[in-house]
């Protein structure tokens, strides 16, 4: 008979850490995590194909056991609704210690096994909605051969030494006016990527997004109350989000915070019937303004063809 596979707790850790030599496939898994904050052991199965699923459901286990991964506590009630889900992963302390001491990665003094236990199931399923849709993109550029996926961590080694510098580099305070009224907005996009299309007799061209992920649950055009008073600018809606997207654009606070020109806006929305109610909120509220190129804002919905909407087929 073969040998039993040893059964661990999901959740909690049992005895002494085991010892573990990290391999460059594992080190790979580190990054791929830290990257995507949150990451389903299935769509690390979908990026890390050269490997068996089991094999590597093994070895994430492994390192959930020696602290380099953790498990957030917010997917607990997942199992408890019945059936087999896909394990979420996120950085233990243990691989935040290596990535930082060993490979220079710029991880500032946090304990994320606490940081993890935080995470309430919304944001949870929040971030793995954008960690996906990321990984999305990253497989079908690996599929087309002709588009690399730039992260955002390639982004940041390029910009201005003062974003490098910043706290918090991928959030940035913008100037919005509404109505006569002037309020200060801070951007912080779900992610930022790009894309770097490559031809054998040209030289790379690079496209770059904002991407923002909706779940379905924000109002996207407050009613005329809301829009006519003061606290409107500081309310959670679409159409406030895309304001202020477009004032970032206008003031050229993107080149001056990245160094890159003419990034567009991705909103990915649950259904197409919701992406056409923010794209008539788009044209009536904010395309109005002067100055907006055509293209600067993408609203597609989860079912639609990434790439082939952002860069031709």
């Amino acid at each position: 008979m073969g040998q039993r596979r040893a059964s661990h707790p999901r959740f909690r850790r049992e005895g002494a850490p085991p010892h573990v030599a990290l391999t460059d496939d594992d080190l790979a898994v580190l990054r791929c995590v830290y990257r995507h904050r949150f990451v389903r052991a299935d769509d690390l199965y979908r990026l890390f194909a050269n490997r068996s699923p089991d094999r590597l459901s093994r070895r994430l286990t492994l390192l959930f056991r020696a602290e380099f991964l953790d498990r957030p506590i917010a997917q607990v009630d997942r199992y408890k609704e019945g059936g087999s889900r896909p394990l979420v992963y996120g950085l233990g302390n243990a691989g935040a210690r290596y990535l930082k001491e060993k490979l220079g990665t710029p991880i500032g003094a946090t304990d994320w096994r606490s940081r993890n236990r935080s995470y309430t199931r919304e944001n949870l399923d929040h971030t793995l909605a954008v960690s996906k849709f990321l990984i999305d993109v990253e497989l079908e550029c690996r599929a087309r051969g002709d588009l690399q996926f730039i992260p955002f961590e390639e982004i940041l080694a390029r910009s201005p030494e003062a974003t490098r510098r910043s706290p918090n580099p991928a959030s940035w305070p913008v100037p919005v006016q509404w109505h006569g009224a002037k309020s200060v907005v801070h951007i912080a996009p779900d992610a930022i990527f790009g894309l770097r299309l490559k031809h054998p007799d040209e030289k790379p061209r690079a496209a770059y997004f904002f991407l923002e992920v909706d779940r379905g649950t924000m109002t996207i055009v407050p009613s005329e109350r809301v829009q006519e008073c003061d606290a409107f600018p500081y309310r959670a809606t679409i159409v406030r989000k895309l304001l202020a997207y477009a004032d970032s654009h206008r003031l050229n606070v993107h080149e001056r915070r990245f160094g890159f020109k003419a990034p567009r806006v991705l909103l990915v929305t649950t259904n197409e019937r919701r992406a056409a109610l923010m794209r008539r909120a788009l044209a009536d509220h904010v395309m109005t303004q002067a100055n907006l190129p055509a293209g600067l804002f993408v609203i597609q919905s989860e079912a639609r063809p990434i790439l082939a909407n952002l860069v031709g087929n």
